[in-house]
Formats: structure tokens, C-alpha cells, sequence
């Protein structure tokens, strides 16, 4: 056996899966370079491991655990393969995971949001973009880089449907729109602002002012000069970001399968296919960390009070 060998067949098993693993290739290829450093090409322990991980002493211990969970799922794909090579235990190198909690927007948020759009940004066109792009990620859930992936072609107007192109998995996926976002993406593409930048007919959807794709930051700068003109949050908080926009819409539809009557464990498995995860586990992410859904979930599960004298 010789551990880069192996290591490529292990990607390539994995990818074949829908896993990106550009970060996790990085580590993997970084770490069997180290060990065959060490005279070693075959095997490894779980020292070894533990040693790699934690080989730069200034680095956030974090980041030493985050290493380590990048051999793991490998020294265990090995190790099924009969390969002398010891399962790591989830134990060694425990740093707890830290997580922003997302801000939900209220309906209230989000009408101030588009509404101000016209009067906040100088631009004409930068004005019509952001009210576009706010409205389409606060309807699908989309990234945000996802829709500044979108071309003209990606939009079917009579079956209001989106292909949204895959980066963070390689799978394409189809997002429904009901047909009042499909009219505003229309509009959008049929308006002076836009067509004065002389866009491609087969270019993307949201240009600037070239007529060409944007840049990610710039729109999040853009996003970012919105809230805090309308402070939406005390100012000892953190902002709001866009990305909070996919929280929301996945933490509302959760919310309505818990106050509604719904089941939730068919409305997580939608949405995952929705926000393009190859994973539920993924959505739950998205999901835990909201205290409204976990308050709408509580809710649901408390025992029915019986009002009235009991006999």
C-alpha cells in the first residue's frame, strides 16, 4: 500500500458521492507528505495523527481539530479496507464548535429592506439589483453566490423554474419560483439600468457596470450599508448578514411545519433538497441554532392541558 495512492482512490470514492473536498484534500495530501517525511508511506498512528494536527503551536486549537476531523473519516475508510491503520477517536483533540447565531428576519425587515432600496443607493441600477437580489434570496433560500451565478439562460420563464449551478457540491439543482419572483427577475432583466450596461443575452442575470458578473464582496459591501442605515439591530450587535437570508427561510418553513400541523421530518428532507445539500445534516445547521424554531418546536411538544374541573 502507499498511502497517496490510496489517498487519491479515497477522493475519487468520495466525490463520485457529490463532495467537493477541496479543503479536506489539501489537508490529506499536506499530511501523508508529512508522514512519508517521517520514513513512513504505508501506515500511520494515531500519534502521528495527533502530531500532524497539532504541528503548528500558534494556530487556534480549532484549527488542530479541524485537522484531525480531515484524517479521520480517511484512517476509517483504511482501516475497512483491512489496511493497518487505526481508527481515531472522536475524543482526541475536542474543541467545541462555535456557531453565529443567525438573525431572522421579520416580514417587517424584509419590506423595510426592499422598500428602501430606491432611496438608499445613489445608483439607479445598484438600487434595482440589490431590491432584485434581496427579494430572490429572501423567496428560494439561495447563496448568495449562487445567484450572482445565475445566467439569463438559467431562467425558465414559463415553468418558473431556476437551475441554480452547484459550487460548494458539483450538483446543479432546479428551484421553483412562484410566479410573482419569476415576473421580478423579468423585470429585472427588461430594464434601462441593466440593458444600459450592454449586457450578453447569454451572460449572467445580476450585471455591473460593464454588463458582466459581479463581485460577491461588493454586494455584500452593498448589503452591509444597507442595514446599518436602518439599524435593524441595537448597535452592540452584530450585523446582520445576508447569508442570514437562506437561515430565514429555512428557520420559516420549519417554523410553519411546527405551528401548522405540518410533518417536520418531510419538510427537512425538502428543504435539503432545496438549498442544494448532499446532506440533511447540512440543514440542520441551518436550523439549530435559530431560538424561534426550537421556541415553535418546545410548543408543539408540550402535553395538552385539559381546562376545567377534573371528575
Amino acid at each position: 500500500m502507499n498511502l497517496l495512492d490510496e489517498l487519491n482512490s479515497y477522493l475519487g470514492q468520495r466525490r463520485s458521492l457529490g463532495y467537493e473536498l477541496k479543503t479536506t484534500e489539501y489537508l490529506l495530501r499536506n499530511f501523508c507528505n508529512w508522514v512519508t517525511d517521517q520514513t513512513k508511506t504505508q501506515t500511520f498512528t494515531v500519534d502521528d495523527a495527533v502530531d500532524w494536527a497539532r504541528n503548528r503551536p500558534n494556530t487556534a486549537p480549532v484549527w488542530w481539530s479541524q485537522r484531525l476531523t480531515a484524517i479521520r473519516p480517511f484512517a476509517a475508510w483504511l482501516n475497512a479496507r483491512g489496511e493497518d491503520i487505526p481508527l481515531i477517536p472522536k475524543g482526541l483533540l475536542p474543541t467545541p464548535t462555535t456557531r453565529r447565531i443567525p438573525y431572522i428576519y421579520s416580514q417587517t425587515d424584509l419590506d423595510r429592506l426592499l422598500n428602501s432600496c430606491p432611496t438608499f443607493y445613489a445608483h439607479p441600477r445598484v438600487a434595482v439589483t440589490m431590491h432584485t437580489i434581496i427579494g430572490l434570496l429572501a423567496a428560494t433560500g439561495m447563496r448568495v453566490g449562487e445567484a450572482l451565478r445565475l445566467r439569463v439562460a438559467d431562467l425558465d420563464v414559463d415553468t418558473h423554474v431556476l437551475l441554480v449551478h452547484g459550487r460548494k457540491t458539483p450538483r446543479d439543482r432546479y428551484v421553483l419560483l412562484h410566479p410573482s419572483t419569476t415576473t421580478a427577475i423579468t423585470t429585472y432583466l427588461s430594464c434601462a439600468e441593466r440593458l444600459a450596461t450592454r449586457p450578453s443575452p447569454t451572460g449572467p442575470i445580476f450585471v455591473n457596470a460593464r454588463g458582466t458578473d459581479f463581485v460577491l464582496e461588493t454586494i455584500e459591501q452593498h448589503f452591509a450599508a444597507l442595514v446599518d442605515d436602518l439599524q435593524l439591530v441595537p448597535a452592540d450587535q452584530k450585523r446582520p448578514r445576508m447569508h442570514d437570508l437562506r437561515h430565514t427561510f429555512a428557520t420559516k418553513h420549519m417554523i410553519a411545519a411546527y405551528t401548522h400541523g405540518h410533518d417536520p421530518a418531510r419538510t427537512l428532507s425538502l428543504l435539503s433538497t432545496w438549498l442544494g445539500h448532499s446532506s440533511p445534516e447540512h440543514t440542520y445547521w441551518y436550523l439549530s441554532a435559530a431560538p424561534e424554531l426550537l421556541a415553535a418546536a418546545a410548543h408543539r411538544l408540550e402535553p395538552s392541558r385539559v381546562e376545567g374541573p377534573q371528575s
